[in-house]
C-alpha cells in the first residue's frame, strides 16, 4: 500500500488507504461528484442506476457528494472505498469565479462511513490563498478522524490545463500542504519526472471527453501514475460497466481485455 508515515494516530489514515488503493499500489476511482455543479448530467441522472454500473466494472473506489452517497451507500457498501467532495459551492448558473469553499465537514464524512475526503484548488486562482486555509483545516480534521486528504490541485488558467510547469506546481503544492493523495491532470512532458518526485501517490484526473481514454491512461500509468479518476469519461460512456472494466485491467496490470 502506499506509504502512510506517523504514529499510532495514523492507523486510521492506513487502513483507509488500503481501502481505496489495491495491493500494487494502484486505483481506479470514478468521480460522481458532477451533480453538484452541473446539475442533472447525462449519465448521473439515476444515482442508484450509475453506481450498480461502476461496481459492477470493479472500480476500487468512488468520489461522491453527502447526497449522493446517502442514496447509495448499500450498493458500494463493502465493495468499494469512498470519497466524500467536500468543497465546491457554486453551480452552472452562478456567477461566482470559481472559489471553492466548504460544503461539508471531515464529521460528517466520517459519519457517513467516508474513508477519504477531497477538496478543489485552482491553482493560480485569485483567492487560492483562502482554498488553502480551508485545505489546512482539512487537513487538520483528517489527522483527528484518521481520514485520507485527497487534494484535487488544477490550473486555473483554463487554456493551459496540461501545461507541465502548471502541473508541476500542482503536484508540488499539493504535498507541500499536506495531501495524502493528488488528484490532478496528466500532461504529456515530463509527468514521469513529476510524479516520481512527489512522496505520495499522485492520479490521473479525468481527461478532455474523446480524448482516446485507455491511451491517455496507458500513457499515464506507464509513466508513473497511481491511478485514476475519471468522470464523464466512464458516466457518460456507450456501457458504464464494460468501460470501467477495461480501465481496471489497464491500471491494474493486465492489459485491456
Amino acid at each position: 500500500m502506499p506509504n502512510v508515515t506517523g504514529g499510532l494516530f495514523m492507523i486510521g489514515k492506513a487502513i483507509r488507504m488500503q481501502r481505496i488503493f489495491r495491493d500494487d499500489h494502484k486505483t481506479v476511482i470514478s468521480a460522481l461528484d458532477f451533480g453538484a455543479f452541473a446539475g442533472t448530467v447525462s449519465g448521473i441522472e439515476k444515482p442508484r442506476a450509475i453506481v450498480q454500473q461502476i461496481i459492477k466494472g470493479g472500480a476500487d473506489a468512488l468520489i461522491m457528494t453527502p447526497g449522493f452517497a446517502r442514496a447509495t451507500y448499500d450498493l458500494f457498501a463493502g465493495k468499494a472505498g469512498l470519497i466524500m467532495r467536500v468543497t465546491g459551492g457554486c453551480s452552472k448558473a452562478s456567477k461566482s469565479d470559481g472559489l471553492h469553499t466548504l460544503t461539508a465537514s471531515v464529521g460528517e464524512a466520517n459519519m457517513l462511513g467516508a474513508d477519504a475526503v477531497c477538496n478543489m484548488i485552482f491553482v493560480g486562482h485569485e483567492r487560492e490563498p483562502r482554498m488553502f486555509e480551508i485545505m489546512q483545516q482539512l487537513r487538520e480534521e483528517c489527522l483527528r478522524y484518521g481520514l485520507v486528504l485527497v487534494a484535487e490541485l488544477l490550473p486555473a488558467d483554463f487554456d493551459n490545463s496540461y501545461d507541465p510547469d502548471l502541473i508541476d506546481l500542482c503536484v508540488r503544492l499539493g504535498y507541500e500542504h499536506g495531501a495524502d493523495v493528488i488528484k490532478t491532470y496528466y500532461t504529456p512532458k515530463n509527468y514521469h519526472e513529476i510524479v516520481t518526485n512527489c512522496p505520495v501517490p499522485v492520479v490521473m484526473a479525468g481527461g478532455p471527453k474523446d480524448c482516446g481514454i485507455y491511451d491517455y491512461i496507458g500513457k499515464a500509468m506507464h509513466e508513473g501514475a497511481s491511478g485514476v479518476a475519471i468522470g464523464r469519461n466512464i458516466f457518460q460512456s456507450d456501457d458504464p460497466a464494460r468501460t470501467v472494466a477495461d480501465i481496471v485491467n489497464i491500471v491494474h496490470g493486465e492489459g485491456r481485455s
